[in-house]
């Protein structure tokens, strides 16, 4: 029996560009950045940079419920009353990465000033949490998992997800991950580690992925929630696809803690592997979506395995970084940026990698600098790496079928 096509018929997009998936994908293709300094007790004489998501309204259902809740209504589902099908059926496959860190960081504050009733139930900071939340709040009662892939943990969870309606253990699935990590234990771990970006003037230019004066990245905050279903339930429903799921490939690099091997043979060898998996020819593809760390070890690394896996049809695809405007988004940063390549299939356009100013010659692919562009997208490829040595390759391809069409705010 063949297995069923799966397709992304909704999404909840949030970053420093915006409380919307619409208004994110506009701040990107209109080369916004959000980083700005942070308002954070970091020392005297010193300050940290980051890209914060200005709250549009209180969390108070737990991290990932506004961006499910998003998600259905993009999907055209309820999020109250009755479902396509039984929420028996429904899966929650949401990762944090690291478990709710604002609340833990709320709770201990609390804490310290003597306010123990104040603190809530322990298990709502599990790495679970995001699952649990949107679980609770939608009254789902499927599989209920909790991914954990550091950086990569967006693109493990739908590719989980996608796997779950494959088998039959589930009929729609949502699916992503968030994170909200702008808090000086984190950011000062980075900046030991010699991954944070200099920030030697506005930080919107601080992060330069590909380019030869790239020093790391900045943390950001958001993340993702998508809909998935099979691709005959949607069409019988009357929803339209942004994407279907080709395939994907997960596997590890345990070279270094940070840095992937120099020779990024493992990278390229799950890009073959993913193409592989989704029947997509190297020549089909027109985008791929780097992880893009703006680091000085991993960039062209990245850029090696990819022309490794494509060949000669390597020039011809054109690549986007999206850190450079959102941030690393740490462990949401793979949802969010899947999201990206959803929309970027849907209106075949290609967001730009922006502050790429001066090419680094050993990044010899077209990284889409500071201007995006109109192109046809038949397939995209989208990788995450974390670290620890997680990596994850995605293959999105445009739906045959009826499809998501451009919205008129985006005209070509």
């Amino acid at each position: 029996m063949a297995s069923p096509r799966v397709v992304i018929t909704g999404i909840g997009l949030r970053t420093g560009l915006g409380q919307t998936t619409e208004s994110s994908w506009q701040g990107l293709r209109s080369g916004l950045s959000a980083a700005t300094v942070l308002k954070l007790e970091a020392g005297p004489g010193r300050f940290w940079a980051g890209v914060p998501i200005c709250e549009a309204e209180a969390e108070t259902e737990g991290p990932g419920v506004l961006e499910a809740r998003a998600a259905l209504a993009d999907a055209g589902l309820p999020c109250v009353g009755s479902f396509p099908c039984d929420r028996t059926r429904v899966a929650t496959v949401i990762g944090l990465s690291k478990g709710d860190l604002q609340r833990l960081v709320g709770w201990h504050r609390c804490l310290s000033k003597g306010l123990e009733q104040s603190i809530g139930d322990w298990t709502d900071a599990w790495p679970d949490a995001g699952s649990q939340a949107i679980g609770k709040a939608l009254d789902l009662r499927g599989p209920r998992l909790a991914p954990i892939a550091a950086c990569a943990t967006g693109v493990v969870a739908v590719l989980r997800a996608a796997d779950l309606i494959r088998q039959g253990a589930c009929d729609l699935a949502l699916a992503g991950a968030v994170d909200r990590s702008l808090e000086p234990l984190v950011l000062g771990a980075f900046e030991r580690m010699g991954a944070m970006a200099r920030v030697e003037g506005a930080p919107e230019f601080a992060i330069r992925p590909w380019d030869r004066s790239r020093s790391g990245f900045l943390v950001g905050e958001g993340g993702a929630v998508l809909v998935l279903e099979r691709e005959d339930d949607a069409l019988a429903r009357g929803a339209l696809p942004y994407a279907e799921i080709g395939g994907g490939a997960l596997g590890s690099d345990a070279r270094h803690l940070t840095n992937l091997d120099p020779d990024p043979k493992r990278l390229s060898a799950l890009i073959v592997e993913a193409l592989q998996r989704s029947r997509v020819e190297p020549s089909e593809v027109d985008s791929v979506n780097v992880h893009g760390t703006a680091t000085r070890v991993n960039d062209p690394l990245e850029c090696q395995a990819i022309r490794r896996a494509l060949g000669t049809h390597a020039d011809a695809v054109s690549c986007s970084a999206n850190k450079a405007q959102i941030g690393h988004l740490l462990g949401g940063a793979g949802a969010a940026e899947l999201a990206i390549t959803c929309l970027s299939i849907r209106d075949q356009f290609v967001p730009p990698t922006m502050n790429l100013n001066d090419p680094d010659p050993s990044c010899d692919l077209d990284g889409t600098p500071n201007h995006g562009r109109f192109r046809e997208i038949r397939a995209a490829v989208k990788l995450s790496l974390g670290f620890g040595g997680h990596l994850a390759v995605a293959v999105l391809r445009r739906p045959e079928g009826p499809r998501r069409l451009p919205l008129e705010q985006f005209p070509h």
